[in-house]
């Protein structure tokens, strides 16, 4: 789905493990984590969520953008927003959020730990552009 470049570059990791989570059936992706190689506990580079169906109404996904002073994507990456993840206040990730026109799935990729001469927001951005036509736009 992704380049093995891009995630290279958007997490500042040449080498890195690869964990993925298949639904019950095994045919389709839940989630998957990027982590550096060695693994050394849970701390994720990259994670991508999709949940099918969306846990989250439409109304309540456009209620959390305002609450956590999310931007929204650009019209050409469809519905859905960004915000920085923080931790006692100090930022150590971004997160994005997409949906399905219809709000019937969803979409999550988060950044974190990314090389300071990244813009994690951009990243991932760009990493929803390329999954919405696969995991949110068809029918």
């Amino acid at each position: 789905m992704l380049s093995r470049q891009s995630v290279e570059r958007a997490t500042g990791l040449s080498n890195f493990t690869v964990e993925k989570y298949m639904s019950d059936d095994g045919k389709l992706l839940q989630s998957c984590y990027i982590y550096a190689k060695p693994r050394t506990g849970n701390a994720y580079r990259l994670k991508i969520r999709i949940d099918d169906p969306s846990q989250l109404p439409l109304s309540r996904l456009e209620g959390s953008r305002a609450s956590r002073n999310g931007v929204d994507l650009p019209t050409d990456a469809g519905p859905g927003f960004t915000f920085i993840l923080m931790e006692s206040g100090e930022k150590y990730g971004t997160d994005g959020w997409a949906w399905a026109q219809d709000g019937s799935r969803m979409l999550s990729v988060s950044l974190s730990n990314t090389p300071s001469n990244r813009d994690a927001q951009k990243d991932v951005i760009e990493f929803i552009r390329q999954l919405r036509p696969i995991v949110l736009d068809e029918d």
